[in-house]
C-alpha cells in the first residue's frame, strides 16, 4: 500500500527494489495510455552506482504520479527520460522534475540537457515546444525479427572481444566522424567497467577497423556504438561485424535484438532491414541549455 505521509518531490541517489517495482508500473500505465515504449531498463535501475542523484520521484498522497530519469556517461550533457501519470497531468508536477534535474545537472557543471520524447508522445511533443527545446537528432528504434544472414567472409576480417588495450583504437574509430575525442574517451573508459555492456574490435589485417558493444539488459540485448572506419564503409565489413554479433548474442541468450539508428542514415538502415530488423518507434531529441 502507498505510504500516504510521502508527498511531492523525491530525490534519490539509489533505489530500493520497491520503488522501481512503483516505477515500473507508472511506465506501464503511460505506456499503454499513449500507445508508447518507453527507453528505460528498469531492471538496471537498483543497480545505480549511488554518487551523484540521478532519480526524481514525485508522491501524491504516497503514490509515486511522475518520475524523471537521468543518464549519462560522463562529459558536460545529460539525457533525460519522464514521465507523468495521466491522471495527475496538467498540473506543473513535471516542471517541478525537471527544475529539481536542472539544479542537480548544474552543480555537476552539466551544460546541457537531452530531453529524449517518443515521436508519437502528444503530451511530450507539447511540453518540450512549450520550454523551446530545439530539436536535434531522432532515431529509429529497431527490434530483429527473422535473422537473414549471408555469411560472406571477408578476407583478413576478424572479430573479438575487446580489453582495455583496444581502448585508444576504440576512441579513435568512435570519434572518427564527430572528432570528439575527449569526451569520447571518458566514456568508452567508464563503459568499459560496466559488467553489463562488453565491446568487440574487429581488425583487418590486424590493423582496428571497427567496433561496437552489447549491452545486456534486463529484457533485451542491445547493439551500440557500431562503427567502421571511413574509407572501408559499404563493403560488406559493416554487414559481418553484426551477423557476428547477432550470432554470439544467440549462443548465450534469446532476449530481443534491437539497436538505434538515426532517421537519416538510410545506408545503415538498408543494412539493418535487409539482416532482419525492424522499425518499432521513433524517438527525437531535443537540446535543452542550462547555464
Amino acid at each position: 500500500m502507498p505510504d500516504i505521509d510521502i508527498h511531492g518531490l523525491v530525490k534519490k541517489r539509489t533505489l530500493t527494489e520497491a520503488e522501481a517495482v512503483t516505477i515500473e508500473q507508472l511506465i506501464t500505465a503511460c505506456n499503454n495510455y499513449e500507445g508508447l515504449h518507453m527507453r528505460i531498463d528498469v531492471g538496471a535501475l537498483c543497480h545505480r552506482p549511488g554518487g551523484e542523484a540521478d532519480d526524481f520521484l514525485y508522491y501524491e498522497d504516497g503514490a509515486l504520479v511522475g518520475y524523471l530519469y537521468v543518464e549519462g556517461w560522463g562529459g558536460r550533457d545529460r539525457e533525460i527520460v519522464g514521465m507523468v501519470h495521466p491522471d495527475y497531468r496538467r498540473r506543473g508536477i513535471f516542471s517541478s522534475l525537471l527544475a529539481a534535474a536542472k539544479e542537480e545537472c548544474r552543480q555537476r557543471d552539466v551544460r546541457k540537457l537531452i530531453l529524449v520524447c517518443e515521436h508519437c508522445s502528444q503530451s511530450g511533443f507539447s511540453f518540450v515546444h512549450a520550454i523551446k527545446a530545439q530539436h536535434e537528432y531522432s532515431e529509429y528504434e529497431m527490434f530483429l525479427g527473422t535473422f537473414r544472414e549471408r555469411r560472406k567472409v571477408q578476407q583478413g576480417l576478424h572479430i573479438r572481444q575487446a580489453n582495455k588495450h583496444d581502448l585508444d583504437a576504440i576512441v579513435s574509430i568512435l570519434a572518427t566522424d564527430s572528432g570528439n575525442v575527449d569526451s569520447i574517451s571518458l566514456w568508452v573508459t567508464k563503459l568499459f567497467d560496466d559488467p553489463s555492456s562488453r565491446f568487440y574490435m574487429a581488425t583487418l589485417d590486424d590493423k582496428p577497423l571497427g567496433c561496437l558493444r552489447l549491452d545486456f539488459m534486463s529484457d533485451q540485448i542491445g547493439i551500440y556504438a557500431f562503427e567502421v572506419r571511413l574509407g572501408y564503409r559499404g563493403l560488406g565489413y559493416g554487414r559481418q561485424m553484426l551477423e557476428e554479433a547477432i550470432r554470439a548474442i544467440r549462443c548465450e541468450s534469446q532476449k530481443r535484438i534491437m539497436l538505434d539508428v538515426e532517421t537519416d542514415n538510410i545506408n545503415a538502415i538498408d543494412l539493418y532491414l535487409s539482416c532482419g530488423f525492424e522499425i518499432k518507434t521513433t524517438y527525437d531529441y531535443y537540446d535543452l541549455n542550462i547555464l
